[in-house]
């Protein structure tokens, strides 16, 4: 019985034995023969490249179709982009497009080359937006939106329109979560996830790539001087960027990205009118001649403002409005904003000039103070009557090119500015504000008894820069891949002319000391480098970097800062899961230590009092979850957010200190909805017939030091704040932009925006005077001897100390915003009313009391396409 087992094993054996023998003998046979199959290979498409490049189309073609399936890796993309330019060179744009697509499927990073025709170019790039919304910014790559390391929005030129944005601004309130327009009373500010400055210098703005914020200032309004028509699509990089961009981008990184000529292929004219003085005009030209792509725009707009009636008699008995008016969304006095570019692309060589102006007046007088007054009686300086206003021209050129997996840009660039701050104190004598602010004895005097009062700073800086970055894509085998990229840059800054002057009596100014002058100049030099690598195994990618910032101070103080990130990513077919976390920075700007330095020399003091700056920080930990085609044409987003932030520049009525900090928490939902596409305004463009898209936004502040009070001496032993709360930021946002297509002809659009009650804290500055001049009085009593009196006034010295840091409520409210556009042929009349209701709230900023909005403003358009 135990035979036959012992026979069948011993044959198993043999036969294992074998079989072994077998695969030693075929693994000895097959090593060498593959080698040479690959050798074959290679020499397979060497030669079918050759054919391409004598002519011979169809030889070349037929050649890597029949040896496709055997090639594999970077060997199988080289031979799926010969074929499509084979069927391409034959103007076969089907099959073209069907090996593009198996090429990006092969590839998803795959970048044409400046070998490649320009049409090719075009057929990659509409296929990758038509697989899926593709975007460059959060890793200088092209990346879909479920590849990005951070949570990022885009934002398409359609959804510009259904908006009814007026400005990049309010685009980008309406569109980012955690984004929320905050009202300085002299600039078009927002914030990110609460925290702004008194300008808007915390948040990176960016044209094709190109810096906008100026090196001075650290400041680009998101206002009327970006013109809207000549934008593809915004991307937004929600959450520190430093890693990739380094100073400014320290809550945020948005990049707008230019349409190309192609995607005109004519002229856009466009003409508008409406209440309150508006008149606006927008040209963009575009064409495609041979290799040759052209980009032209300009834009103009100007607006008389809003007439508001304010009460001459104020609450606080120290102060009445001189005026009882004011202009709210006065834009351009006399000269309206504009915008004005040229972009030019042949092969890999792309040139950007771009020259604009802007200037905002503002409703009230600086500071707290907030008074009325008599703009036209002040005197101009260099044209200008008081607001804010910049002259700007920027310049780029850059390269690139592809060398085997290698893309290389460099670029050269060119910035010049002209900034002015031109702020009125008060149309009457403001003897209560001496002590206060602690003025020169000379100032004191001319505050006391001189009415017309105003300050002016100007200055002229000039910035150059050069730019070199990389990317090598890999690919180890099908599981594997991924990309490493890398950059350098230097920059060199100088403010060539400051002027820094205070007016009054409407029309004189005191005179500028030429110590002061050249205090203000100076040049400053910067340098960076960067790392970062994206690999992906199946499923989960890992995206990392670093960046090291260092420059040299004017005062030949060094900053030298690391910014780190890391994000890990999930990516499904119907979800992405991410969780990341990142370090940003932004130096303090040159003109606020040269500010702190100017008022020290003022005050007579030594230039080594002055009160250094630090750059500002934050650390940001995401967690986001994206799902889209759970319904059909419905897309979605989740993401909660803690962010840390230290050293954060206050702005007080002279002078700047890192006075403040912010630790906060919130979770942002976005959620997108269109319907199957139909028809559009012209043939080219198809469009959902119904759009929705909504976010909302939770932000709690855990802890912060909202205000950074630096009060007089005399009072800092009477008063502390920490108050922990949001400021000027409300706990719950919403918006919904609806978009629909009536008929083939007329597309209706609007825009609901809700805001949950939010509190405005701020620095009294009547209060803090209030409560001097009683202090005042309570001691010449207690100097006298009346003791009772001494008492009487200290209590109520007391009492307006309490109340130094005004907290003032606005309710919730909700805004609508409604719109239409009716096509016929190439002429489309429209129509945008913003503040349908006309609904009466006050948004505040840093330093800012109350600020009444806008009502309702509508406007008439005329567009046409040639």
């Amino acid at each position: 019985m135990m035979i036959r087992p012992i026979l069948t094993t011993k044959a198993n054996m043999r036969w294992m034995v074998l079989q072994v023998l077998f695969i030693v003998h075929c693994s000895l046979f097959i090593s060498p023969t593959m080698a040479q199959n690959d050798t074959r290979l290679r020499q397979v498409y060497i030669q079918a490249a050759s054919d391409y490049q004598l002519g011979r189309i169809e030889q070349a073609r037929d050649s890597m179709l029949l040896y496709l399936d055997n090639f594999h890796g970077n060997d199988r993309q080289n031979a799926l982009r010969l074929i499509a330019l084979s069927y391409l060179a034959r103007f076969d744009t089907k099959h073209t497009e069907q090996y593009a697509t198996l090429l990006l499927a092969e590839n998803p990073y795959y970048s044409v080359t400046s070998q490649d025709p320009p049409t090719f170019a075009d057929i990659v790039n509409n296929i990758k937006a038509g697989m899926t919304a593709t975007i460059t910014t959060a890793s200088s790559q092209a990346e879909t939106l479920a590849e990005v390391p951070v949570p990022t929005t885009l934002i398409t030129e359609q959804m510009i329109r259904d908006s009814g944005g007026r400005n990049l601004q309010e685009v980008l309130a309406a569109f980012v979560p955690g984004m929320n327009i905050v009202d300085c009373n002299d600039d078009v500010n927002i914030s990110m996830r609460g925290i702004y400055s008194n300008t808007q210098e915390k948040i990176l703005i960016m044209l094709n790539g190109h810096r906008m914020n100026s090196h001075a200032t650290n400041t680009a309004a998101p206002d009327f001087s970006i013109s809207l028509e000549k934008v593809k699509q915004i991307e937004v990089l929600r959450g520190p960027a430093s890693s990739l961009y380094g100073g400014v981008a320290l809550t945020a990184v948005v990049n707008i990205i230019t349409k190309q000529g192609v995607d005109l292929d004519g002229l856009y004219a466009k003409a508008g009118a409406g209440n309150h003085g508006q008149l606006r005009a927008d040209v963009v030209f575009g064409k495609r001649y041979f290799d040759l792509d052209m980009l032209v725009w300009g834009s103009i707009y100007h607006s008389k403002g809003e007439r508001y009636g304010v009460n001459k008699d104020r609450e606080d008995g120290l102060f009445t409005m001189p005026v009882d008016y004011v202009r709210i969304g006065r834009i351009g006095s006399p000269q309206p904003t504009y915008d004005f570019g040229l972009q030019i692309g042949y092969h890999g060589l792309q040139f950007l000039y771009n020259t604009h102006f802007t200037h905002v007046v503002s409703p009230f007088t600086t500071t707290t103070l907030a008074l009325s007054y008599d703009h036209d009686r002040y005197r101009t300086y260099n044209g200008h009557q008081p607001g804010f206003s910049v002259y700007s021209h920027h310049a780029d050129m850059s390269y690139q090119f592809s060398l085997m997996n290698f893309q290389f840009k460099a670029a050269v660039t060119y910035d010049k500015s002209d900034l002015m701050r031109y702020q009125v104190i008060s149309d009457e004598p403001i003897t209560a504000l001496n002590t206060a602010l602690g003025l020169p004895a000379e100032l004191s005097t001319i505050f006391s008894t001189c009415s017309g009062l105003s300050r002016y700073v100007n200055g002229q800086e000039q910035d150059y820069g050069v730019q070199l970055k990389g990317n090598y894509s890999y690919n180890l085998g099908d599981e594997h891949k991924g990309n490493i990229g890398f950059g350098a840059e230097y920059g060199h800054f100088q403010l060539d002319d400051i002027r820094f002057q205070v007016g009054y009596n409407f029309e004189e100014t005191l005179s500028e000391t030429p110590a002061l002058r050249n205090a203000g100049k100076g040049s400053e030099n910067s340098g960076d480098a960067y790392l970062q690598l994206k690999h992906q195994w199946r499923s989960l990618i890992v995206n990392a970097g670093l960046r090291y910032d260092y420059k040299h101070r004017y005062d030949r103080s060094k900053v030298n800062e690391f910014s780190p990130r890391v994000a890990l990513i999930l990516t499904r077919p119907k979800w992405n899961a991410r969780l990341s976390y990142s370090k940003s920075f932004v130096d303090a700007p040159y003109i606020y230590r040269k500010a702190n330095l100017l008022n020290t020399l003022m005050e007579g003091l030594d230039a080594s009092q002055a009160e250094p700056l630090s750059p500002e920080r934050i650390h940001s930990f995401q967690l986001s979850f994206a799902g889209n085609g759970w319904l059909r044409g419905l897309d979605f987003e989740v993401n909660g957010f803690y962010n840390r932030a230290n050293n954060l520049i206050m702005t007080h009525v002279l002078d700047y200190s890192n006075a403040s900090k912010n630790q906060t928490i919130g979770v942002e939902l976005m959620a997108k909805y269109h319907s199957p596409q139909t028809f559009g305004d012209d043939q080219r463009a198809p469009m959902s017939r119904f759009t929705a898209d909504m976010n909302l936004t939770w932000t709690h502040t855990l802890k912060s030091n909202l205000m950074g009070l630096k009060l007089p001496e005399e009072l800092n032993n009477f008063y502390t704040t920490d108050i922990n709360a949001n400021n000027n930021t409300p706990a719950l946002r919403a918006n919904l932009v609806v978009g629909w297509q009536a008929t083939r002809q007329l597309r209706l659009h609007g825009h609901l925006l809700f805001e949950s009650r939010q509190t405005s804290y701020n620095t009294d500055l009547v209060q803090i005077v209030k409560a001097l001049n009683l202090i005042d009085i309570a001691s010449k009593y207690y100097n006298d001897g009346d003791r009772e009196q001494a008492e009487h006034y200290g209590l109520m010295a007391v009492e307006a100390m309490q109340h130094i840091v005004m907290a003032r409520k606005m309710p919730a409210r909700a805004i609508v915003n409604v719109g239409a556009a009716y096509t016929i042929g190439r002429v489309t009349l429209g129509v945008n009313i913003h503040n349908l209701l006309g609904t009466r709230y006050h948004r505040s900023g840093m330093n800012t009391n109350l600020v009444p909005q806008q009502g309702r403003w509508l406007m008439g358009s005329v567009a046409c396409r040639l």
